[in-house]
């Protein structure tokens, strides 16, 4: 007997795996984990299995350990059989856990059901002027400084600083503009100073002395540096009940190091587009504009995420091509096929542009949930496709705001990346291309 067991454990093992590759187990094996579900709406879980089978297996509202006997009228949703499987009604916002069990009372599937409160917005597609200054300086680069011998040294790259490191105090003194940073080195001259940075979010301290140029006759520490961005994006989205916006859909970064940069202070203003440098493939276009800070678009600038940037606006906004806010589409609502885009193309005149989502991957969370296409002759005609400074531009699908621009595609300008509005709004408060000045010291 004991020469079978290892025999009957193959043959179990066996025949377990013949089992999950049934149709049947399958089905329900690739029922999803985690599905969310806006209030009022329905969603169906299909098993499709024979009905000896079916008759065996019963779907139950189970929630949390505190309420586990609650009424189903208490949770947030209810389970209603079917002929071939059940529905899932949204009744109020809230989180449970729906199980499929065996007989009753042997557990096969869990799947976790958010219900969500229908959320409404108004859409953007306004050009914007983004300026952000940085918390500290950044260390974009090193400088040669030419000593009386004629030889060229580095102090700051000697000393041990390194491209990305923010200068946030110096000499106990706290450091958040280049002309701070700059009147600090002319007043200590030679002395050596203490600069206090952060690198990778690590403090460290590091000591060294100016040292004297011979081409600018000043001291320096030889260090490009930058205390902040200048650029144009798009709008995304404004919340009615909290006067804050959204835009961009993504983070960011300095054009040199590639590090998201830290919000100290930033505002936002409108932009009129001048003009359109049309996008190539291997070459990216973009909007070329000027700032208005007498337009209807006036805000601070709170967060900068890998969603977009956030802050509160002075002013309502509203958009001219709806008269109402607009509902918002979650990732689960937004289906392949025709859409549009609200943009600027010409001044501050929003316009729609027909594009197609080519392919929706809900699960993703990194901010590329669609790929995106355009169609619009005119746009293609005017910009090439996407471009920089399109970044934001609400997509728009059966009338509600599903989610905004990110990427274009670098060889295919007329494709890129969309985001959808569930990462959006999960950053809400309760690579863009920018014209940015660089300093030497």
């Amino acid at each position: 007997m004991q020469k079978m067991r290892p025999w009957l454990g193959i043959v179990l093992a066996f025949i377990f795996v013949a089992i999950c590759f049934t149709p049947q187990v399958q089905t329900i094996l690739t029922l999803p984990d985690n599905q969310r579900i806006v209030v009022g709406e329905a969603s169906t879980i299909q098993l499709n299995l024979p009905a000896r089978i079916q008759n065996k297996i019963v779907m139950k509202v189970m929630g949390s350990s505190t309420n586990v006997f609650a009424s189903q009228q208490d949770f947030p949703v209810t389970v209603n059989q079917q002929n071939n499987g059940y529905e899932i009604m949204a009744l109020k916002p809230g989180r449970v856990d729906v199980r499929l069990n065996l007989f009753g009372y042997i557990p096969i599937k869990s799947i976790q059901i958010e219900s969500v409160a229908p959320k409404r917005v108004v859409p953007g597609g306004h050009s914007i002027g983004v300026l952000l200054q940085s918390k500290g300086i950044m260390v974009v680069g090193f400088a040669p400084i030419v000593g009386s011998d004629g030889e060229k040294i580095y102090p700051g790259r000697d000393q041990g600083l390194q491209i990305g490191d923010l200068i946030f105090r110096m000499d106990d003194q706290a450091v958040s503009t280049e002309v701070d940073l700059a009147k600090m080195i002319d007043s200590n001259k030679d002395k050596e100073l203490k600069l206090e940075i952060k690198r990778k979010g690590k403090a460290i301290i590091i000591q060294m002395k100016p040292v004297h140029c011979a081409e600018t006759d000043r001291y320096r520490i030889g260090l490009y540096v930058r205390d902040g961005v200048v650029g144009v994006g798009t709008l995304t989205f404004w919340d009615p009940e909290t006067e804050h916006y959204a835009a961009l859909g993504h983070i960011i970064v300095d054009a040199d190091t590639r590090q998201g940069i830290d919000v100290l202070k930033g505002r936002v203003v409108g932009a009129s587009i001048q003009t359109i440098k049309p996008g190539k493939p291997g070459h990216p276009g973009e909007k070329i504009g000027i700032f208005n800070d007498h337009s209807i678009v006036e805000g601070n600038i709170v967060k900068n995420s890998q969603f977009g940037i956030y802050g509160k606006t002075a002013k309502a906004l509203q958009n001219p091509l709806t008269e109402y806010s607009m509902e918002v589409a979650y990732a689960h609502q937004v289906k392949e096929g025709n859409a549009q885009i609200l943009t600027v193309v010409n001044g501050e005149d929003i316009e729609a542009f027909d594009i197609v989502i080519e392919k929706v991957y809900p699960q993703r969370q990194n901010g590329k949930g669609m790929i995106i296409k355009v169609t619009d002759p005119r746009l293609i005609s005017l910009t090439g496709g996407i471009v920089q400074g399109m970044s934001g531009s609400p997509i728009i699908q059966n009338n509600r705001i599903a989610g905004a621009v990110t990427h274009v595609f670098l060889n295919n300008p007329i494709s890129g990346y969309g985001i959808f509005m569930d990462n959006m709004l999960s950053e809400m408060p309760v690579k863009i291309e920018s014209t940015e000045k660089v300093s030497t010291f």
